[in-house]
């Protein structure tokens, strides 16, 4: 073996194990996960492993999953149910899942830098992902964004050289990994475009392979044709209400960053941009097709990440595979030799403004983990005081959609009104998803019948912070407390 691959493969593993533990630390050092959908999915891997890939998920009372259940998470579910042998603590299997997604994305990051970089050069662009604390928070969660980012990297690479097999195989992948799996087509398109402006031919097999995959993918999952229907709901309707309004409220993510936080939570993607445009500007030449590619999927998720946070976490990672494939096209071409003293003094200065903005995004990855950390915890104890109090096979109410799935995950006896999305509400039960609302904003005068007759629940959870908490708490002859805690009750209706 060439000695120089064998340091390379040296330089890789020891980057991917300090990061790894580098991140390990965070996971492992709180006892909670940090998210609700890290608990649902541990759950329906859980369903899988007791019931296969076909069951009926009676989890949810009102939404499209009672009855046209789709797993649009499918492949995460899967690598975390080996994980779910290893121990019985569903929380730790998860913590291991999620600890075996950063491994592979890692890797994956380090093997499209090794195609432009030096070994050392490579080494250091593997930290830069990790300076935005939004980045560093999806790699803590266990959702399968990662596990997309991962396919579609590998995707895109396989795309601009033409490689047709993988191609297929990534794309069937990707759509049974996610439900974002639409833009590899774009990013062929795209490519294939930029390929014919550079006159290199135009290669519809890309295209055509992609597409292809795509189809096979969502024509093979155990759950076709009802993915189809989640897929028109997260990639038309949940696009559709953030631009006209639908009443629907999300979570934190699809909202977007002020200009200040934006800078701040990115600057080493923002960096990257303007040493991009500095070396083109030196350089006086056109770059690869390559770098052209990557820097349009770049723009395409800073664009996206202007109206959504959670488009940060893509824009970061292909801003920076596009520095390296640049870095790539002109590092034999003489323009780093010429502004090397410029290089240098750019680093320098670089690093000198990353060193207190890496502080303050340290700073805000520990906020993130200590409030998420606390509030997954509440969420624990609330479950497993359902699971051992409230009798099986009741539906309990709740107002918000992501509150079930810690319940879904730690009390599965019991049934609820939605869980991963308000969408999935919102297009089976409009009318429900109006009265629920309502409720929740203390404007139904007899909640009480509401529960009984609209929702057929005997029991419900309220956050306090809800006006129906005060109107439960008013209305001793028809609610009982039966659970408190500093942000939140869990209520029994009294008969009659």
């Amino acid at each position: 073996m060439d000695i120089s691959l064998k340091t390379g493969r040296v330089w890789t593993i020891f980057s991917v194990f300090c990061l790894i533990l580098c991140l390990s630390y965070p996971l492992f050092a709180h006892p909670s996960l940090f998210d609700p959908d890290s608990y649902y999915n541990i759950a329906i891997s859980n369903f899988i492993r007791d019931a296969g890939f076909h069951y009926e998920f009676r989890w949810t009372s009102f939404s499209v999953f009672n009855g046209s259940f789709a797993d649009k998470d499918l492949l995460l579910h899967i690598i975390i149910l080996p994980f779910l042998y290893v121990t019985a603590n569903p929380l730790l299997a998860g913590k291991f899942a999620i600890l075996f997604c950063i491994a592979m994305f890692l890797l994956a990051y380090a093997f499209i830098l090794r195609k432009y970089l030096s070994d050392i050069a490579a080494s250091l662009f593997m930290i830069l992902p990790i300076t935005s604390w939004i980045v560093s928070a999806y790699l803590l969660q266990l959702r399968s964004v990662t596990l997309a980012n991962i396919l579609a990297i590998l995707g895109i690479y396989s795309i601009i050289n033409r490689k047709f097999f993988y191609i297929f195989i990534l794309s069937l992948l990707y759509s049974l990994a996610h439900v974002s799996f639409f833009m590899l087509i774009i990013f062929a398109f795209v490519c294939e475009i930029l390929r014919a402006l550079s006159k290199e031919g135009i290669s519809a097999k890309t295209i055509l392979l992609v597409m292809l995959g795509s189809a096979v993918g969502t024509a093979v999952h155990p759950n076709f044709p009802n993915n189809l229907l989640s897929l028109y709901l997260n990639g038309i309707l949940v696009p559709r209400d953030l631009v006209g309004g639908m009443g629907m409220v999300f979570s934190g993510e699809l909202g977007a960053l002020d200009t200040r936080a934006a800078l701040i939570d990115n600057f080493a993607l923002f960096f990257t941009l303007n040493i991009i445009l500095w070396i083109l500007f030196q350089a006086k030449k056109r770059a690869s097709l390559a770098t052209a590619v990557w820097l349009a999927s770049s723009i395409i998720y800073l664009t996206l990440a202007m109206f959504a946070v959670r488009y940060w976490y893509q824009a970061n990672l292909y801003t920076f595979i596009a520095l390296a494939s640049l870095v790539h096209d002109f590092k034999e071409s003489g323009v780093f030799k010429r502004t090397s003293s410029k290089i240098f003094i750019l680093i320098i200065s670089c690093s000198i403004i990353a060193v207190p903005l890496v502080a303050i995004n340290f700073q805000r990855l520990m906020q993130f983990i200590k409030f998420s950390g606390e509030h997954s915890l509440r969420m624990e104890k609330t479950a497993s005081w359902m699971s051992a109090n409230i009798p099986k096979g009741r539906i309990i109410y709740h107002s918000y959609y992501d509150d079930s799935s810690y319940f879904i995950c730690l009390d599965p006896g019991n049934s609820y009104i939605n869980t991963n999305d308000p969408v999935y509400m919102y297009y089976r039960y409009p009318r429900e998803f109006a009265i629920m609302n309502d409720l929740s904003m203390g404007k139904v005068s007899e909640p009480w019948k509401i529960f009984k007759k609209v929702f057929r629940a005997d029991y419900g959870y309220v956050r306090k912070v809800e006006p129906l908490f005060r109107q439960i708490v008013s209305e001793p002859e028809h609610f009982k407390m039966i659970y408190e805690d500093g942000e939140s009750a869990i209520f029994e209706l009294k008969s009659g």
